[in-house]
C-alpha cells in the first residue's frame, strides 16, 4: 500500500482484499528485515534490525486478532 490507510478504516470501509493488503505488507516487511539481518549486520544496527523484526511481528499479531 503507498499512502496511508488506517485499520479502523480497513475495519469499518475495508474494499475487497484490503485486509490481506495489509497483512502482506507487515509480512513483506518481516521478511525484508530477515533478508537484512541474514546478511550480516553490525551489533549495533543488528539491535536495531532486532527491535524493527519484532515491531513487525508484533504488528502481524494485532492484525490476526483484529481481521477475524
Amino acid at each position: 500500500m503507498s499512502e496511508f490507510v488506517s485499520v479502523f478504516d480497513i475495519l469499518e470501509n475495508a474494499p475487497y482484499g484490503a485486509q490481506t493488503a495489509v497483512r502482506d505488507e507487515v509480512a513483506a516487511m518481516d521478511a525484508e528485515l530477515r533478508r537484512t539481518m541474514d546478511q550480516g549486520l553490525t551489533p549495533d544496527d543488528m539491535k536495531t534490525a532486532q527491535a524493527a523484526r519484532a515491531a513487525a511481528q508484533a504488528a502481524s499479531s494485532v492484525l490476526d486478532k483484529l481481521f477475524v
